[in-house]
């Protein structure tokens, strides 16, 4: 029986002209079945014939089996919060070992266990290492920003404090005289003496100028610099109209070497010696005729 019998041509397609199955596109028999559309994307894909399209469609499916897939709109805060946690499984703890940012003042406080936390919620979060590593420079380097600004703010601050107290300074030594003279120790030991007798009386008033900016915060030693000298000549003032009862009625006992004697008072050798020799302060006082109370003996 010849081929024209069977009604089967040699080329493998029937009368109809449909390729057999599996048959690849060396005679064009496959892809000349397809639409333009679908035979341009086949010839993209390599697809040469059915096989090679159940073939590529396996490899497809395995590749996906597994596959994380992200969320929908619709999805609930749980399935949400299961793909990010699967997200960041494959990224160890070393991934998120943050690099510190360029530009950080040299005496900025990085606080490493802070970071330590955050990069464990990065990760819980699902965020990724790279991602997780630019908020953290963006963070820091806020917080870097707003360190900066309070140091400049308190060195001008400082610079301030310092440029009032030099001007004060200045005030009193024209007023009063230089440092070491008498009228300059009495006027700053008048003021020191009434300030302790404040004091002595339930009365602080060092904060209260502190804070009002007529006396420079503490020093290491404890030492305030006076920045208004107003302040100095108001308690200089008060002392002398206030606190020193023989001021008006002086007495004539004592002599001329004791630095609590009315005629020859030495209020600078006399906070000294209240600070330092508190019991020759009171032998000194009586010898002086006058009482020790007031001096908080």
């Amino acid at each position: 029986m010849s081929d024209a019998d069977t009604g089967t041509a040699l080329g493998g397609a029937d009368d109809t002209g449909a390729p057999e199955t599996g048959q690849t596109d060396a005679g064009g028999g496959f892809l000349d079945t397809l639409s333009d559309d679908q035979r341009s994307f086949a010839r993209e894909a390599g697809f040469a014939s059915l096989d090679d399209v159940i073939n590529g469609y396996r490899d497809a499916r395995g590749r996906l089996d597994g596959a994380l897939v992200p969320p929908g709109e619709d999805a609930t805060a749980d399935e949400r919060a299961e793909f990010y946690r699967k997200a960041s499984a494959a990224w160890t703890p070393e991934a998120y070992e943050f690099a510190m940012p360029d530009g950080l003042p040299e005496d900025f406080a990085y606080d490493q266990e802070f970071a330590k936390e955050a990069a464990d919620q990065f990760k819980t979060l699902g965020l990724h290492p790279d991602a997780a590593q630019g908020l953290h420079d963006w963070w820091v380097g806020k917080m870097a920003d707003v360190y900066k600004g309070q140091a400049e703010a308190t060195a001008q601050a400082e610079t301030e404090a310092a440029e009032r107290a030099n001007a004060a300074h200045k005030a009193l030594t024209d007023e009063y005289g230089a440092p070491g003279s008498q009228g300059y120790d009495n006027a700053v030991a008048k003021a020191d003496r009434a300030m302790a007798a404040l004091k002595g009386q339930g009365i602080d008033v060092s904060g209260w100028l502190t804070d009002k900016g007529a006396l420079t915060a503490p020093g290491e030693d404890g030492t305030q610099r006076v920045t208004d000298p107003t302040a100095v000549r108001l308690l200089a003032h008060l002392f002398d109209q206030t606190m020193s009862e023989d001021s008006l009625s002086p007495a004539d006992k004592g002599s001329a070497s004791n630095p609590f004697d009315m005629k020859s008072q030495d209020l600078a050798r006399q906070t000294e010696l209240l600070r330092t020799k508190p019991e020759e302060a009171r032998r000194l006082i009586d010898a002086a005729g006058r009482d020790p109370k007031r001096f908080n003996l």
